[in-house]
């Protein structure tokens, strides 16, 4: 299985072009792929909205969806993409968890911090029914994009920057007390690993700051991260279970 989480894929930045790149070399691969929310900087998932980089994503992923599973876990930076383009993956929520049934859960992240209530508020003003519907019928659709998109710069750069350490060792505890022994999570842009009486979570790399994306066997539990372009070079890193030396590691219990 590969993760990959936080592209942020902007065109005006020219990040679009390496990011389709990695998808051709996605294709040589033949594992299931799970993307963990804020693939793109901005994405509505509405008519008017969207752009041409969205409209050639979700070709690409409903080929690829032919021959193996493609999942899609929103983030932030994602509206009504999971009930509008569900159809485009295998499955896709907006839920702030996915559990696959063999022990481990995913989620995008932003909604584990409760301090975070900035974010978390803003969250539940725009992410709804009226909204989502109001913005179907409004005309200056660009317009407003761009007012989310700086919005979201601003919401929340103190907790994004900062892991809320306790948050995620009760996310692990719970999980633990529900069976599950593996939890995954985006949203902080750090890369980082956490232990708990058996159960492990790891914090994925940003796309957009590292290139790095996320190989996992269900089967043995390996977990290793590694550049995208190790796909198309044959490149394949033996399992760490701390993939380097900026990486916290945290051990309790």
């Amino acid at each position: 299985m590969i993760l990959i989480a936080d592209a942020h894929v902007n065109t005006a930045k020219g990040t679009h072009r390496h990011f389709f790149r990695m998808l051709d070399a996605l294709e040589g691969t033949r594992e299931d792929i799970v993307f963990m929310g804020d693939i793109f900087d901005l994405w509505i998932a509405l008519p008017g909205y969207e752009q041409r980089v969205h409209a050639r994503f979700l070709a690409w992923c409903r080929r690829q969806g032919m021959h193996r599973k493609i999942g899609y876990i929103e983030g932030n930076h994602e509206f009504f993409l999971a009930e509008e383009k569900g159809d485009a993956f295998s499955w896709a929520t907006d839920r702030a968890f996915r559990i696959d049934g063999r022990g481990s859960l995913f989620c995008h992240g932003d909604r584990i911090n409760p301090l975070d209530r900035n974010y978390l508020l803003f969250r539940k003003l725009t992410k709804n029914r009226f909204v989502k519907e109001m913005l179907r019928r409004l005309p200056w659709g660009p317009f407003i994009a761009e007012i989310v998109k700086k919005q979201l710069k601003h919401t929340n750069p103190t907790f994004r920057n900062h892991l809320p350490r306790k948050a995620l060792l009760d996310l692990l505890s719970a999980a633990r007390t529900s069976g599950i022994d593996r939890v995954f999570a985006a949203h902080f842009h750090q890369e980082a690993f956490f232990e708990q009486n058996g159960a492990h979570l790891h914090l994925l790399p940003a796309w957009m700051d590292t290139g790095r994306i996320t190989r996992f066997d269900p089967r043995t539990g390996r977990v290793v991260h590694l550049p995208w372009q190790a796909l198309s070079e044959g490149r394949m890193p033996r399992h760490r279970r701390v993939p380097d030396r900026a990486v916290a590691a945290v051990k309790i219990g």
